[in-house]
């Protein structure tokens, strides 16, 4: 991290003795732009030690301006502007709040998409990101005994639902905050198989997502050793800094976390869930399942029984979508969790796109709701139909694939 040096004092003191005042880029410190930092030192010298003696103040200055005039600009090394100072997350009024106190719309198993008996979602990620979801949850797997080791975006089995390698999905991310800068992203891995933090590092790497991966160690100060807060008095930046320094996307991963590979975060020491197993008809609460957190990942969404070739097992609920991602559903909720003294961050839903996901964050949020959709993707009119299983090598579906997997105790919530 590049602190700057706001020398007014400095600056005047110099004015005072006729010296000509030049920026360099605050970002660049001596380990950055060591030839303008000697030549600073060397500026100061001179008005320091030949304050008394108006004739050498005078010759100096004639040398020092001679040798900023030969020396070359430095590039700016690090932080970018944002192109639109006035939207962070698409509001203005969340530029100032730091991560853990905006609350974002966030898809649950955001791959499992399409016509499939074990999809959480109608349309895909592109999709999700031009319509402004900007928290997602990935499941991953490998394909199976001697497929590819890669990871997989997989729901229960990949035989069941394949939603690709997460690389590829990966590459959405990447080109979206490409194109959208003032934009702050989260995933959330649930690393099935599991893997290591090595190889879920490869696949952002390989997508060049990693540039963009915020570390604790971007912050005012540093985490613990095993990547959890701690007591070390970690605090999250404002979404402002962290789009100025373009770290904007958060990953956590829920098993395997490791030090070597700070950007990928050990979820369970930073956020904390609420129930992920609501029956379709029941309440839903605000009971964290492990120990508290800043973070709050706030489940809405329910599963329904159904019953295949005399297996009985738990799926998402379509059909529930228009009831319970409703205004009210999601707002009530959420009180729940501020009467017990929470925020909630991530609001996660199933079937985004029926309800009022967007008008409920916004409210959440404390802001007066606007479509923050974008365009970066063109979407196939075909693909909101299409089933994440057709993506996939070993994606066919048939009932006697999803009696063996019945049989075996899977479940596909």
């Amino acid at each position: 991290m590049y602190v700057p040096i706001h020398g007014v004092g400095l600056r005047d003191m110099l004015w005072a003795h006729g010296f000509k005042v030049y920026l360099i880029d605050e970002y660049c410190t001596s380990v950055t732009c060591p030839g303008f930092a000697t030549l600073a030192l060397a500026v100061l010298a001179s008005a320091t030690t030949d304050a008394a003696q108006p004739g050498v103040v005078g010759s100096k200055r004639q040398a020092t301006e001679a040798m900023l005039a030969r020396t070359p600009r430095p590039a700016v090394y690090h932080h970018q502007r944002r192109s639109d100072s006035s939207s962070c997350n698409g509001y203005s009024e969340l530029c100032s709040k730091r991560f853990n106190e905006v609350a974002y719309a966030t898809t649950h198993n955001s791959y499992a998409h399409g016509d499939n008996i074990a999809a959480n979602q109608n349309k895909d990620i592109r999709q999700q990101l031009n319509d402004g979801i900007r928290g997602f949850m990935l499941d991953l797997y490998k394909l199976g005994s001697g497929s590819s080791d890669d990871p997989y975006l997989c729901h229960t089995s990949c035989t069941l639902l394949n939603g690709g390698k997460l690389v590829d999905a990966l590459k959405d991310f990447k080109t979206f905050l490409d194109a959208n800068k003032n934009e702050v992203v989260t995933i959330f891995i649930e690393n099935a198989q599991p893997f290591s933090a090595a190889d879920m590092a490869k696949a952002f790497t390989n997508a060049g997502l990693e540039d963009y991966a915020f570390s604790p160690s971007d912050a005012s100060s540093s985490s613990n050793a095993d990547g959890s807060s701690g007591d070390s008095g970690f605090k999250w930046p404002s979404l402002e800094d962290m789009i100025d320094s373009s770290k904007r996307l958060v990953i956590f991963t829920d098993s395997n976390a490791d030090a070597a590979v700070p950007w990928i975060l050990n979820e369970g020491s930073y956020a904390v869930q609420t129930s992920y197993t609501v029956e379709q008809g029941s309440s839903f609460d605000c009971k964290p399942l492990k120990q508290i957190q800043p973070l709050w990942v706030m489940n809405h969404f329910v599963f329904t029984n159904y019953t295949v070739l005399g297996f009985d097992f738990e799926r998402p609920a379509p059909g529930s979508a228009g009831s319970v991602n409703t205004l009210n559903s999601i707002v009530e909720q959420s009180k729940l969790c501020t009467n017990d003294g929470h925020f909630a961050n991530f609001v996660t839903v199933d079937y985004y796109d029926v309800g009022d996901t967007f008008k409920a964050v916004a409210k959440i949020n404390g802001v007066s709701y606007k479509s923050t959709a974008v365009d970066t993707f063109a979407i196939d009119s075909n693909e909101d139909t299409k089933s994440a299983a057709t993506t996939g090598p070993t994606a066919t579906f048939s009932l006697t694939a999803l009696a063996v997997l019945l049989s075996a105790g899977f479940t596909l919530f």
